[in-house]
């Protein structure tokens, strides 16, 4: 086995997290897929299907559509077979190809998010104490890049997207946590359920936002002044988040 693939063995086997119990029956997006291949393009340069990544900026990047402008939302970002009825963002890149992707680059996932489970699944009201270590190297930043229909170009954060509708504020500029998504019944679930960045908690997607009114699903929207319309093409690049001013 290449030094490559054996990486990216490991990397996949990492993601073996406590299952969450039984999930809601979904089609699976490619659940059974060979491992994917990474390829070394040179200079730190690095490529998983449609993810790339770079190993000495820590940055990955990939493509996405605008997918909602109005609406509830549950997700920022879902694979295109996933759940798009509740998403701002999708995208033909697959979770696997991310998961590999953020697992060479050293990000660590928590699991501070997520209320502990007893035995048969019902929730405690307990959250796991996760080291402080583990907290900063699980956070990210998601920024967006795209062209407007006279191609200039634009940049802005995730966070700047997406509204609280009662507050009427975009959600705060808090970086977003990496879970790792999970595993039930040996299937990786963020793969077969599509599911990539989550506003609305949920412990089988990639990342989550962590702040205020994150468990409650009747508040999120897109932001209407400046989510550009459906079906512009953007860019989603994920960074470590900046480090806090002494």
């Amino acid at each position: 086995m290449s030094p490559t693939a054996l990486l990216t063995s490991l990397a996949l086997a990492a993601t073996a997290f406590p299952e969450p119990g039984p999930t809601t029956a979904h089609d699976e997006i490619n659940a059974d897929l060979d491992h994917p291949q990474v390829k070394d393009l040179g200079n730190g340069a690095f490529k998983a299907g449609l993810v790339h990544f770079n190993s000495s900026t820590r940055s990955i990047s990939f493509p996405c559509t605008v997918n909602m402008t109005e609406g509830l939302l549950e997700y920022a970002i879902v694979h295109e077979n996933g759940k798009i009825h509740e998403a701002l963002l999708s995208t033909k890149a697959q979770p696997v190809d991310l998961n590999v992707a953020l697992k060479l680059l050293h990000f660590e996932p928590s699991q501070e998010l997520f209320m502990i489970l007893d035995e048969d699944y019902r929730p405690t009201g307990k959250f796991p104490e996760v080291p402080e270590e583990t907290r900063h190297a699980a956070r990210v930043e998601i920024l967006l890049s795209w062209k407007d229909a006279s191609g200039k170009d634009h940049t802005a954060a995730l966070n700047d997207w997406i509204t609280n509708s009662r507050t009427k504020t975009p959600v705060a500029a808090a970086p977003w946590v990496y879970g790792g998504s999970c595993l039930h019944h040996g299937v990786f679930q963020a793969q077969a359920m599509g599911d990539i960045a989550a506003v609305y908690t949920n412990r089988t997607a990639l990342f989550n936002f962590p702040g205020k009114d994150r468990s409650n699903d009747e508040v999120w929207i897109p932001t209407p002044e400046k989510t550009p319309p459906v079906g512009t093409p953007v860019t989603v690049t994920i960074l470590p988040p900046l480090k806090p001013k002494q």
